[in-house]
């Protein structure tokens, strides 16, 4: 029972199933990726329980065959061999498979396919038209706000839901650790309202497919919900990928209140991002070894002083040039939040918008009014 196939395209996808595949479960099975050949198609799944991919890939297929093989030793080997194109063939009698090249002949066991677990099934889906660079862009822009690990399991998931703003109907992509918020909205074309929850490391697993696509030219994807799922699905070249998650059924804080994510400021800073980072990461020689702590002061309408906490050994302080709007104000912050928004920015400058030095603050990319980061400042008192 053999096939023929593009290693390097094999080597690609199975990349890709290896990061849905369960990493700590005692179950073997679930370490494996499915395998089936089938008229001249080679079929790949991959599932940790709580997210699933099923890709499909063309080559020429001589005999049918479905089996299971571990997911980290297939693709190491894959990776190994230097030729263009590899003949897999599968012995249904001694459960071993060989990998064959001109230079190579690899033989490795595997579980019967029967044992492996059935996809999930979406029923009565709803189907929304995504564009590949723009569903990247928006995981890029919440994701690192998000831990993995959170005493909340809805801290650790994002948050995808529908917001009218007028007469425009927009898809919001929200992540917080409860310290920070992001929230970045693009305008979409969907009929009905929803509000999903997705784990960060599904959502990172998609992004990464996502990123696959982009490099082979694909710039359009669908997702489909339904009341517990979520669904990708990309067809790149001649290989379609469908990737599923778990949604949590949990409701996610109310972060839009007033106190939460203020819209009335009395304190506005624009500064240079760059000279904003530069003066930070001076400030991290410091501090790397101790905290994370920065104050901000304005000083009269054009600087404003960043220090560090003072210390029986050192302290720090740098002016930069700024624009800075009503009163004076003094506050703290973990500088790590402030370069993370940074890394995201397509302007170059940050706006820092305040209520008071106790209460959450906006900071903004100048020129991008979709994409919001609220910060809680560090208390001092």
């Amino acid at each position: 029972m053999k096939i023929v196939i593009d290693r390097e395209k094999l080597v690609e996808v199975c990349d890709i199933a290896s990061r849905f595949v369960s990493k700590n479960s005692t179950l073997p099975i679930l370490q494996n990726i499915y395998m089936k050949a089938s008229i001249d198609t080679l079929n790949i799944r991959a599932t940790d329980m709580e997210k699933y991919v099923d890709i499909e890939i063309p080559c020429e297929i001589k005999l049918e065959w479905a089996i299971t093989v571990n997911a980290k030793m297939f693709s190491d080997l894959l990776k190994t061999i230097e030729e263009k194109t590899i003949e897999i063939s599968v012995n249904m009698q001694n459960n071993v498979m060989q990998i064959t090249s001109a230079d190579d002949d690899f033989t490795i066991n595997w579980i019967s396919a029967s044992e492996y677990v059935a996809l999930p099934e979406l029923m009565n889906t709803t189907n929304i038209n995504l564009e590949t660079q723009t569903f990247i862009n928006w995981v890029n822009m919440v994701e690192y706000t998000i831990t993995e690990k959170n005493f909340s399991p809805v801290l650790t998931w994002v948050l995808i839901k529908t917001k009218s703003e007028w007469d425009t109907k927009k898809l919001v992509f929200v992540g917080t650790d409860s310290f920070r918020i992001a929230e970045f909205k693009i305008p979409a074309n969907v009929e009905s309202d929803f509000s999903l929850l997705i784990p960060k490391t599904a959502i990172n697993d998609i992004s990464s497919i996502a990123e696959y696509a982009v490099k082979g030219e694909s710039p359009d994807m669908q997702m489909k919900y339904s009341d517990n799922l979520i669904w990708f699905e990309f067809t790149i070249w001649d290989i379609k990928i469908s990737a599923t998650s778990l949604l949590i059924q949990w409701n996610f804080p109310d972060y839009e209140r007033e106190e939460i994510m203020p819209t009335q400021f009395n304190h506005t800073i624009l500064v240079d991002k760059t000279l904003c980072e530069k003066a930070i990461r001076k400030i991290w020689i410091l501090t790397r070894d101790m905290n994370n702590f920065i104050q901000i002061e304005t000083q009269w309408d054009s600087q404003i002083i960043i220090s560090s906490w003072k210390t029986d050994k050192w302290a720090w302080k740098t002016k930069i040039n700024a624009i800075i709007s009503w009163d004076p104000i003094t506050f703290a912050v973990n500088w790590r939040y402030i370069t993370d928004f940074i890394k995201m920015m397509e302007s170059d400058e940050i706006q820092f918008n305040l209520v008071t030095d106790q209460k959450p603050m906006i900071i903004t990319d100048k020129w991008n009014e979709s994409y919001k980061y609220v910060v809680r400042p560090l208390i001092t008192n």
